[in-house]
């Protein structure tokens, strides 16, 4: 790693000399502390959905007017039913229609609320003319369906509501289904498609007429009671969705058994006693929608439709992995397993022997197509996230919750690739190639693990050769710590990528020493904390943290990089609050946790990061790690208080 350049670039990417650089930050923290500490206190609502789900079903909802403000599309944006290759809702909505059946219009005075009624159940109210108040809830029920409700206060016994469901006849993918059966009768409706899968429509509370249309249901009834339910049930036929809406309809108050459900299912697991109902509820609402957005072991990065192949959300073991950490952290083994099950079977192509792509469609196939980092960008670090998870649960249940011999061979890649600095070169979390801590400290770490389980298995040649290896890592970690600004960088040789997105094979020439906030991760997953990293800690305060408790993700020379990793992200940002809250300052822990309380989305879930400039955040709105990270976070820094 001949030849050192250090950038230090401010949001354009424009270069400054370090000195400057250490000045202007000196200067911005002194003269404008309070107002950043005052600006973390405010919180923004940015756009977003909510995740409704039950680990067959999955919702993605929102009333927020602001995501396609051109558009009519509401309530229900996303429904997918057992994975994520088929979306089978585009939009429901529930309207007030006075007695001669006109649309009630709203009340200009007045704004609607958008947000939660509890952790998983979403409340949208808005205010008409006439002093009427109207709510529609939404959430995900234990029998694989979506529960809807709409009410309106004050409304006289004339009026009557409409209900519409926009249904797709066709969704194109790299295959088609189309719908092949659609049909009302009384007040209920039925669609099935090619594929198998049926959703019912039925009322639980109310009475109502269902028809067909083009854009797919519509139900009109009489508000009797002032308020009506209705049920979305799946199944893979028409007879199961049928007999999950029969079994609903027998139930008193379906939203009480719901509630007993998922209050049962956050206590299997850790609750931890807060003293303080905000952070509880935040607590509850992402550890929640991590667990909605969990099909089987399938949790897509993101499912609002930024990151997509071929029109379906995509799979990254990464994230997936991330996630899976959390569930075992917080007590909630079998949706880890499920996860660790997925990543291992047989039918998911590797891309070599103990090396997977870095991302998959929603079948589990590798395609060289769809938005974000390239499919085949190298991403090991991945492989020392399964060692060290599938150690922790065995140690927590007893047996592996994966053949070892995929934990051997995930072993063995990692250190076949070991290169002549003793590091691996890849491209990690940051997904752009070089020599990153993140990646080489959890290898040392998982590799460590994997001698131990080598030992337990009797193969004392690979216990000695992983032992060996870890070692290998830790001695060379020192090539990847920027001496000059004490912190850990990533080493790249080229200070871009390919016009396609794809890290270019420089691994020689002058090195670019680029600070990067996701080293953190290193230590959460078993590397010991060290004073490398506390240094480098030292040094992300002082330049990488806005609004009192934002962290920045990386640092580049490209305008474009730059422009994305100087933004502020809540990876990063739950990262450095967990190793705070457990190697360093809780209190410091603690201003990155209000930092994203105070910057979810009006539905008080994670984005994956909020731009720079403060103009808005990313489409992911919510991200899936994003939520299970913060939850960790509330869990980590809690444990301090204890």
């Amino acid at each position: 790693m001949k030849g050192i350049i250090r950038l230090t670039t401010n949001s354009t990417g424009l270069s400054y000399p370090s000195l400057y650089y250490s000045l202007l930050a000196l200067a911005l923290l002194m003269g404008s502390s309070v107002c950043s500490e005052e600006l973390n206190a405010m919180p923004k609502r940015w756009p977003g959905y909510a995740i409704l789900g039950n680990g067959s079903i999955c919702a993605v909802y929102s009333d927020d007017a602001r995501l396609a403000p051109k558009s009519r599309l509401r309530g229900i944006r996303h429904l997918y039913y057992r994975d994520y290759t088929n979306d089978y809702i585009a939009s429901t909505s529930f309207e007030l229609l006075d007695k001669a059946n006109n649309i009630c219009k709203k009340d200009s005075t007045l704004i609607d609320s958008v947000g939660m009624a509890n952790f998983f159940t979403t409340l949208s109210q808005s205010h008409l003319s006439d002093g009427i108040l109207v709510e529609s809830r939404a959430y995900a029920h234990q029998k694989d369906a979506i529960m809807l409700s709409f009410s309106a206060k004050g409304a006289p016994h004339t009026y009557s509501y409409r209900f519409r469901a926009r249904l797709p006849k066709r969704m194109v993918t790299d295959r088609t289904v189309t719908m092949d059966h659609s049909g009302a009768r009384g007040s209920w409706a039925v669609f099935s498609w090619s594929n198998g899968t049926t959703l019912v429509f039925g009322l639980h509370t109310g009475s109502g007429k269902a028809a067909i249309d083009d854009l797919g249901l519509v139900m009109d009834g009489r508000l009797e009671n002032g308020s009506v339910v209705l049920i979305i049930a799946a199944g893979d036929s028409k007879k199961k969705a049928l007999e999950t809406l029969n079994a609903i309809q027998r139930e008193k108050t379906p939203s009480a058994s719901a509630a007993a459900h998922w209050e049962a299912w956050l206590n299997e697991g850790f609750v931890p006693e807060f003293g303080n109902d905000a952070l509880l509820e935040a607590y509850r609402r992402n550890l929640y929608a991590a667990k909605a957005s969990n099909l089987n072991g399938l949790i897509p990065a993101d499912i609002t439709g930024q990151f997509v192949t071929n029109n379906m959300p995509q799979l990254y073991p990464r994230d997936t992995l991330m996630c899976a950490r959390v569930f075992l952290l917080t007590g909630h083994l079998e949706e880890a397993r499920q996860i660790l099950s997925f990543w291992t079977d047989s039918r998911i192509p590797m891309k070599s022997p103990g090396e997977w792509f870095a991302r998959y469609d929603a079948h589990g196939q590798a395609v060289d197509a769809g938005s974000g980092a390239r499919y085949d960008e190298p991403e090991w670090d991945s492989n020392g996230y399964l060692i060290q998870l599938a150690e922790t649960y065995r140690q927590k249940v007893g047996q592996w919750p994966v053949d070892s011999s995929f934990l051997l061979k995930s072993a063995d890649f990692l250190v076949d690739h070991i290169n002549e600095n003793g590091l691996l070169y890849e491209g990690g979390i940051v997904e752009w190639s070089g020599y990153l801590p993140a990646t080489n400290m959890i290898a040392a770490a998982a590799l460590r693990t994997a001698a131990e389980i080598a030992g337990s298995l009797g193969d004392s040649a690979r216990k000695n050769l992983y032992g060996q290896a870890s070692q290998t890592i830790s001695a060379s970690l020192d090539g990847m710590f920027d001496k000059e600004r004490s912190t850990y960088a990533d080493v790249h040789f080229a200070g871009s990528k390919s016009i396609d997105n794809r890290s270019l094979a420089q691994t020689s020439g002058e090195a670019l020493y680029l600070w990067d906030t996701s080293a953190n991760f290193g230590v959460l997953w078993g590397y010991p904390d060290h004073p490398r990293i506390q240094q480098s800690n030292a040094f992300y305060a002082q330049h990488c943290v806005k609004e009192a408790g934002a962290m920045q993700y990386f640092d580049a020379p490209d305008a474009g990089l730059a422009g994305y990793g100087h933004d502020l992200f809540f990876f990063t940002t739950s990262a450095a609050a967990q190793y705070q809250a457990k190697y360093g300052d809780p209190v410091r822990a603690k201003l990155h946790i209000d930092w994203m309380m105070n910057n979810a989305n009006l539905y008080g879930l994670m984005p994956e990061r909020i731009y720079l400039n403060g103009s808005g955040c990313s489409q992911a709105s919510p991200l899936s790690w994003c939520c299970a990270e913060f939850a960790a976070a509330l869990l980590e820094w809690q444990a301090t208080r204890q």
